[in-house]
């Protein structure tokens, strides 16, 4: 009995052993894996709070991307209507252009008129100069001409002269002889007592 006792003895110390060491390895398992759980909640909760900022920052980011859109959007109304202005101006200018353009083909029409004018008048310029220069060699010659006669009618007054003073001198002359004429006849007809003769007056 005592033999037999002895084994169930050790067997149950074996069981009973056998029970605690397993309560133990499960108790260490479980304080184990308590322990990684806690990290990863714990890791959890901290990549859960990052994210949470990361959410809150992307939605930051998106509010001001979007009144950043906002603004680009009026910015693009308002580019709109400036594009509007601007082709506006720009049809003007065109217009305004176009005109200058034609005033320019007007004025170089007229340009090339007047150029075409200024060649005639500078040809009749020269057609005048050749004549003024013939008309003044012939006012020269006319002025020498006219110096020359002026010459001779200043000698043919002085001639004249002279011949006017040879008439007086020949009509004091003739009234001299025609007074001597006359004595001699009266004195011919008192001495004569007879008529006179022919050449008597």
């Amino acid at each position: 009995m005592s033999f037999i006792g002895r084994p169930i003895n050790l067997a149950l110390v074996a069981v009973v052993a056998l029970l605690l060491t397993g309560t133990v390895g499960a108790t260490v398992v479980y304080q184990s894996s308590a322990g990684g759980l806690e990290a990863q909640n714990e890791e959890l909760r901290d990549r859960n709070e990052n994210l949470r900022e990361e959410l809150a920052e992307t939605r930051e980011d998106l509010q001001r991307v979007r009144e950043r859109l906002q603004e680009l959007n009026q910015s693009l109304e308002r580019s709109q209507g400036d594009v509007g202005q601007v082709a506006s101006e720009l049809e003007t200018t065109e217009n305004l252009l176009n005109q200058t353009r034609n005033e320019l083909d007007r004025t170089e029409s007229s340009l090339q008129e007047t150029r075409q004018q200024l060649d005639a008048a500078r040809e009749d310029l020269t057609d005048a100069q050749s004549t003024i220069g013939e008309l003044e060699q012939q006012v020269n010659e006319l002025e020498q001409e006219n110096a020359r006669l002026e010459s001779e009618v200043s000698d043919l007054e002085a001639d004249n002269e002279d011949l006017q003073g040879d008439v007086d001198r020949l009509e004091s002359d003739l009234d001299d002889a025609e007074s001597d004429l006359r004595s001699v006849c009266n004195e011919w007809e008192e001495s004569q007592n007879s008529s006179k003769p022919a050449e008597c007056p």
